[in-house]
């Protein structure tokens, strides 16, 4: 399977890495994260790069497609028009193995000849009228490097002059990195720069040290955290009215959403062997102690896990919340397909180390 262009937002990244590393390897053990996608599956637990925050919530990618059966199709000449290949997917549910994806491209600029336009007025996430008068020393931050991403799309790369940990395109690689183990803020590394604006979802920093921020004379724009896909054309459109540019993010959501029409297509390709969902987890693991947690319903899961046809687990037994991954909780839910994040799974041994952890081994997603 070739891998499409890449989606704004980590989100999406996660729709079609786990196309491949979930429904093409079926219960192999299945991680996900916001950030650097790269996916293992082993046995029934599949893991991703990414940092790794205490818990709070991705973008095509190309798998091994050894259970895959490929048929030549027409192909239109618009890359995002359709899959480029018919996929057959095995049935999920008999499935064991590891699969193993190529890590996600970056995020290319899809408006070509951006034309900001300040000053602007845009209300935020509080409901707040923010005035913008200048864009020219810009810091994008939130966990998931969704809105460094939008930047990037809209053509704005160029006004960025620092960077959250999340955000490890190679574009931005030059920048200096003003977070502080992942969702911590530094507030002199930030002024150090000298930034006139700031973007961020409040998921790296604290509303204290954003109101610091702004005391020092920096305007400080806060956007709605954890967008699910059917926002996505929203979430767009409000940050480049940051800039005085939502006319011109049409182009950039008329990109996006053509590309995830086509992993839509690709994800139903692939789960109609499936005969039903899978019951599927999403855990936090970090370290061999206590750090072992169930994502529910509040941490944005629900809606990736619907569009790859699986069972979100959590939700549907009402877990709204982050819960232990305790041997009970573990029995009754009973996950076929674990989802997890690679950089703290392995600060605790990897999935072999998961799989011996209380509760795994009577689980469907736990046997090797």
């Amino acid at each position: 399977m070739r891998p499409s262009r890449r989606l704004p937002g980590r989100l999406l990244a996660t729709v079609t890495a786990a196309i491949t590393a979930v429904v093409v390897a079926g219960c192999g053990a299945s991680v996900a994260s916001p950030g650097k996608t790269t996916h293992d599956v082993s046995g029934t637990t599949a893991t991703s790069d990414a940092p790794q925050p205490v818990p709070s919530e991705q973008d095509p990618v190309a798998a091994d497609t050894s259970h895959l059966v490929e048929t030549d199709t027409d192909t239109d000449s618009n890359p995002a028009a359709a899959p480029t290949t018919a996929l057959t997917g095995a049935d999920a549910l008999t499935l064991t193995g590891s699969v193993d994806t190529r890590d996600v491209p970056d995020m290319e600029p899809v408006v070509t000849d951006p034309q900001p336009q300040l000053p602007a007025t845009v209300t935020d996430a509080r409901g707040e009228q923010i005035t913008i008068t200048s864009a020219e020393r810009v810091i994008a931050l939130d966990l998931y490097g969704t809105l460094a991403d939008t930047m990037i799309g809209l053509g704005l790369a160029d006004v960025l002059v620092g960077r959250g940990a999340s955000d490890t395109q190679e574009v931005l690689a030059h920048l200096p990195v003003v977070s502080d183990g992942g969702i911590g803020l530094s507030p002199e590394a930030v002024l150090g720069l000298h930034p006139d604006l700031i973007l961020t979802t409040v998921t790296i920093g604290s509303e204290d040290i954003y109101a610091q921020l702004e005391a020092a004379g920096v305007t400080v724009v806060r956007f709605d955290t954890v967008p699910s896909l059917a926002e996505l054309a929203d979430s767009m459109i409000a940050v480049a009215a940051v800039f005085g540019m939502a006319d011109q993010a049409g182009e950039l959501v008329d990109h996006t959403l053509a590309n995830l029409e086509v992993a839509r297509q690709t994800v139903a390709q692939l789960a109609a062997a499936t005969p039903r969902p899978p019951r599927t987890l999403v855990l936090y693991v970090r370290g061999t102690a206590g750090m072992f947690f169930i994502f529910g319903a509040g941490y944005g899961v629900s809606d990736i896990l619907h569009e790859l046809y699986l069972e979100d687990t959590a939700t549907a037994n009402g877990i709204e919340k982050l819960v232990p991954a305790n041997p009970e909780a573990l029995a009754t839910l009973d996950p076929e397909i674990i989802l997890t994040m690679r950089a703290g799974l392995e600060t605790g041994g990897g999935v072999p180390a998961l799989l011996t952890r209380p509760g795994m081994s009577a689980t469907p997603a736990g046997q090797p």
